[in-house]
């Protein structure tokens, strides 16, 4: 008996999804729809054998676009997949998933409905990231929500804000985003003995230089507390255009032992988290913070922004401040740097396996199972 076909349409192939549509390409005959890499993003990927991937014809426009944070935008990719109207029909998929809410689910849902194929969305938002979303979007997504019976959500954060706008609880398979954890859970071997010369504590953070990261924040919290005494290593990991503005920042701040290093493979990443003593993820708006999820995976306690949508999900409440309200940042700061973050809980951590495994029994029964 052949498998059932699965077409996962998204903007791109990402990292951080391989491992479970490793999964779902055991279970299903599954072809990746995607539309190509963004500018902004420099990932190396090593696709598995038994997925197979199709770049479809895709109009990508950039845009600006407002935050959940007043005064602080974002550059958004849109991308019109419209190579989507003769890859579905050349694929005839019999389950299709869909990673957003736009153009590229209409075309999957006036296809499902013409063919009589289930559509899943699988989509991440919450009430904080979604707030000042324009009139037309608005729209848009309560049309979807009048069409759509089959949800993901990236995690209960999503799960609440789909809800707002009209989804059904019994509709929404909620999962959790995850990163191959055998990655972070596995000794680094070959790595170099990093920060070894740094005075301790040694505070790590990881990502985009971008405004919406709150790393500025992060460097204005830091200098306040070298002013109050206290003596630390903070080392920024990534790229991006606010680089320069973080290094004079520092500078400004006083902050002796600042340094930035450019973006590690994740091995390179699991014997950086390995060897820190805090990791601080100041974000003004994030759907998720996958890096929460590695510094975790890796033993490395960690201090998270109320506003990362896998904050209040994988961390206890003593880990968790608001980088917006000096008071907090200033308060959590000094439990981190004084040592007394709650150690990290796996049992909070879905495995890239489990949720493998939610998708899969998903998608062969047409329903979702929790």
């Amino acid at each position: 008996m052949r498998k059932k076909r699965l077409a996962i349409l998204t903007n791109m192939l990402t990292p951080y999804r391989l491992a479970a549509y490793r999964r779902l390409g055991e279970a299903f005959d599954t072809r990746i729809l995607h539309g190509g890499t963004e500018a902004n993003r420099s990932w190396k990927l090593d696709v598995p054998e038994d997925l197979q991937t199709e770049k479809v014809w895709t109009w990508q426009l950039i845009r600006k676009k407002k935050t959940g944070v007043a005064g602080v935008s974002d550059t958004n990719y849109v991308h019109l997949n419209l190579g989507l109207l003769w890859s579905l029909p050349r694929f005839r998929p019999d389950v299709i998933v869909t990673h957003e809410m736009g153009i590229r689910t209409v075309i999957a849902l006036v296809y499902g409905k013409l063919m009589r194929v289930p559509v899943w969305v699988w989509w991440g938002g919450t009430v904080h990231s979604e707030r000042n979303v324009s009139q037309g979007r608005r729209r848009l997504r309560r049309w979807m929500v009048r069409h759509v019976r089959r949800w993901i959500s990236y995690g209960a954060t999503t799960t609440e804000y789909l809800e707002t706008i009209g989804a059904r609880r019994e509709q929404i398979l909620q999962i959790q985003n995850c990163v191959p954890q055998e990655t972070f859970t596995e000794e680094p071997s070959g790595q170099k003995a990093w920060f070894a010369d740094r005075p301790r504590p040694v505070l790590l953070s990881v990502g985009q230089f971008i405004q919406r990261k709150g790393l500025d924040k992060l460097v204005d919290a830091c200098g306040r507390a070298k002013a109050r005494g206290a003596e630390f290593s903070l080392v920024l990991v990534g790229k991006g255009p606010e680089e320069e503005a973080l290094r004079r920042l520092a500078q400004e701040s006083g902050l002796e032992h600042f340094e930035i290093l450019p973006n590690q493979s994740q091995q390179a990443l699991n014997a950086m988290y390995r060897a820190a003593d805090a990791f601080v993820f100041p974000t003004l708006e994030d759907v998720w913070g996958l890096v929460v999820n590695e510094a975790l995976w890796a033993g490395l306690p960690v201090l998270c922004s109320q506003y990362a949508g896998c904050a209040r999900e994988l961390l206890p409440e003593a880990s968790v401040f608001d980088p917006l309200r000096e008071e907090s940042f200033d308060a959590a700061m000094e439990q981190a740097l004084r040592g007394e973050l709650p150690r990290p809980d796996h049992a909070r951590l879905l495995t890239w396996q489990q949720v493998g495994d939610l998708l899969v029994e998903s998608l062969e029964s047409g329903r979702p199972v929790r």
